[in-house]
């Protein structure tokens, strides 16, 4: 067995639709770091979810529900870190509104 400390989502803007922003492929990771950064004027609501393969974004799955981040705010996730991604989960998020929150992931993989 190999564990390898990885960037699981590498800094980017979140969309306003649920996206797949880090999947689980061949290896089980585990997340040690997980932000989200508003960089909006406003306050923003995120949601975020661990999908089982084949999957959809639904309340079933959902980690974060609705999470209203200030603006200029960095939230770090508790209820992300630990949680493990088995192979072919994914991870899907959006925003209220697109390109104003940073996600950024750190974690472990493996194999």
């Amino acid at each position: 067995m190999a564990v390898t400390p990885k960037k699981l989502v590498a800094a980017q803007q979140l969309t306003a639709s649920a996206a797949t922003y880090y999947t689980a492929t061949n290896v089980t990771a585990r997340i040690d770091n997980f932000t989200l950064t508003n960089t909006d004027s406003s306050a923003r609501t995120v949601d975020v979810h661990i999908i089982a393969p084949a999957g959809s974004a639904t309340a079933a799955n959902k980690i974060i529900d609705a999470k209203s981040i200030s603006a200029h705010e960095t939230y770090t996730c508790p209820e992300m870190i630990g949680k493990y991604i088995p192979s072919g989960y994914f991870i899907q998020a959006l925003a209220s509104t697109a390109t104003v929150v940073t996600i950024d992931v750190n974690g472990i993989e493996i194999t």
